[in-house]
Formats: structure tokens, C-alpha cells, sequence
């Protein structure tokens, strides 16, 4: 066997040990690398929004936004809406979100879910500490929907 075949059977079980070894650890990827974990995140309510509506992504060419959004202690969004899906991964403080009808949903630093689609709501930093989260808007480009909607009253 040749030096060139050799090292490609090294490579192929190198690859398929570091494979087995990924799946162990639950990483859902091709390749390990040294030192780097992928711990699935915990997505609250999912796969429906956190009111548990069912949804789907807008059809048209996709367009892909992602947001650091701090919402400062004390303070709150204005009543609104998404017309999209949006992931929201709290990275820092507690969120509080009021769904008028649907309740009130709590979300502390590590959690995640799906928005509410066409449903009027607020959200509030809590605990006198800002709230830092990670928001990824999955919309279309024309039209860009990733605005949220200034609602009258809630829903």
C-alpha cells in the first residue's frame, strides 16, 4: 500500500472515529474539532411559536436578519407584532413577555422560543437588570418583513 493510500485510510478513520465520537458527545456534525462542543439549544413551545401557533416560512427569496436587541432595565417594547418567524435566544437577564389573552411568559437567560406571529404583545426587561437577546428574523426580501408592526391594542 502506498504512503498516499495509507494516510487517506488514516484520514478516513480518523474522520469516522471523530464522527462516532461527535454523536456521542451530541454533536450533529460531519467533524469533530478539538476542543469545540454543540450542545443543542432548548427551544421552548417548538416547533410551534410560544402561544403554540403553527407556522411556515414566507415563501419569495429568502432574507435572513439576526439582531442584538437590549431591551435596558425598566423599560419595555411598544405593543407589536411579526408577521415572520423570529428565533429569540435570551443571552443575559429575564424576559417578560405579555401575550394579553394568552398570558404572560417568562424567559430567563438561556432559553429560547419562537415569537408569536401576527400577535400583538409587549416585552419587558425584569429584575431591574437589562435584557440582552439574540433575535433571528426569517423573512423574504420583497417584501422585507422583518420590521416589527405597532399594534393599536392587544390581541
Amino acid at each position: 500500500m502506498s504512503l498516499k493510500n495509507r494516510l487517506f485510510s488514516l484520514f478516513i478513520f480518523l474522520f469516522l472515529i471523530g464522527n462516532v465520537h461527535a454523536q456521542n458527545k451530541g454533536i450533529n456534525s460531519s467533524l469533530a474539532y478539538e476542543q469545540i462542543t454543540a450542545q443543542p439549544i432548548v427551544l421552548d413551545g417548538g416547533p410551534k411559536t410560544i402561544i403554540g401557533q403553527d407556522f411556515k416560512y414566507p415563501s419569495g427569496t429568502p432574507l435572513i436578519k439576526a439582531f442584538d436587541i437590549v431591551i435596558p432595565a425598566g423599560k419595555q417594547t411598544s405593543l407589536h407584532s411579526h408577521a415572520i418567524p423570529l428565533y429569540a435566544y435570551i443571552v443575559s437577564g429575564e424576559l417578560e413577555v405579555d401575550y394579553g389573552s394568552k398570558g404572560k411568559r417568562s424567559f430567563k437567560a438561556g432559553s429560547s422560543y419562537i415569537e408569536a406571529i401576527d400577535w400583538c404583545h409587549i416585552g419587558k426587561s425584569l429584575n431591574n437588570q437589562p435584557v440582552r437577546i439574540i433575535g433571528v428574523y426569517l423573512g423574504q426580501v420583497t417584501p422585507d418583513q422583518i420590521a416589527p408592526i405597532d399594534c393599536k391594542k392587544p390581541n
